[in-house]
């Protein structure tokens, strides 16, 4: 039977077990350099050149035309090492992109806890305003009453509303901050 010809020409013709195990011998250590320089692990680096050499005793059937087997192991260990390489950089980007949505909605659930939090806040603070300052707070905030609609409802003067408002804020914001 014909087997891995290297003469000067690297030519593959039909590969036999010996001739595969020839090949193998001849082109490891250095397939594993070359793919360990693309993808900076040495045990990827492996796999990919393991995974290269099936294929090959896979398809020996169909490589005979093979001018040079050298060339050809090493785009083959390079196409494999992009592929893997490509596959990384998809599942980073997905990694990514799931942190992304997770702290998003960890964000939103935060922010609505933290909402709800000073809405209660606020509630408790407003109750505890005497009665006619809650109803300034109600008319102002809850009717959208401007301060002369609000002057004529409780006759009082404007002033009068915008100094409640004023230290009505202060205690709002001291109680709730």
């Amino acid at each position: 039977m014909n087997s891995l010809l290297f003469g000067g020409s690297n030519k593959l013709e039909i590969i036999d077990e010996k001739s595969f195990s020839r090949l193998y011998d001849l082109f490891w250590n250095s397939s594993v350099d070359f793919v360990l320089k693309l993808v900076k692990d040495r045990d990827e680096a492996e796999n990919i050149s393991q995974d290269v050499f099936i294929q090959i005793w896979e398809k020996r059937e169909k490589l005979h035309n093979i001018q040079d087997i050298k060339n050809f192991l090493f785009v083959c260990l390079r196409n494999k090492a992009f592929d893997h390489l490509r596959e990384i950089k998809k599942s980073t980007q997905e990694t990514a992109e799931l942190w992304r949505t997770l702290n998003q909605q960890h964000d939103e659930a935060g922010q609505a806890d933290f909402e709800r939090h000073n809405f209660e806040k606020l509630e408790t603070a407003i109750a505890s305003l005497s009665q006619h300052k809650r109803k300034i707070v109600s008319l102002k905030f809850e009717e959208n009453k401007s301060y002369e609609e609000i002057c004529d409802l409780l006759s009082i003067s404007t002033n009068t509303v915008k100094n409640h408002l004023v230290q009505i804020k202060k205690k709002l914001k001291s109680e709730v901050i």
